[in-house]
């Protein structure tokens, strides 16, 4: 995607492939529950993990300023199996 003359890709990029995924096989939002050790949504890792979509320093997949809502959002939020694919550059 171009924002004026800069080329930036879609947050919410997980595994760092060529599509956002919220459900599905491979999809960007169960590395997120992974990172923080998948027995408690309410966990959060610090550090700027892969899994840490919005670069706060901290991988959350529940509550405010979760990663996992990148995805949802950028696969345009109302369809959860919608994928958007990237172009990698």
């Amino acid at each position: 995607t171009q924002m004026g003359s800069v080329e930036v890709l879609w947050m919410g990029n997980a595994l760092s492939d060529d599509a956002l995924k919220y459900v599905g096989a491979e999809n960007d939002r169960d590395p997120i529950l992974l990172r923080i050790g998948s027995t408690s949504p309410n966990s959060i890792v610090a550090g700027y993990w892969p899994e840490d979509l919005n670069m706060d320093g901290y991988v959350r997949y529940t509550g405010q300023g979760n990663d996992r809502d990148a995805v949802l959002l950028n696969i345009g939020s109302t369809v959860p199996s919608n994928i958007r694919l990237e172009q990698i550059p």
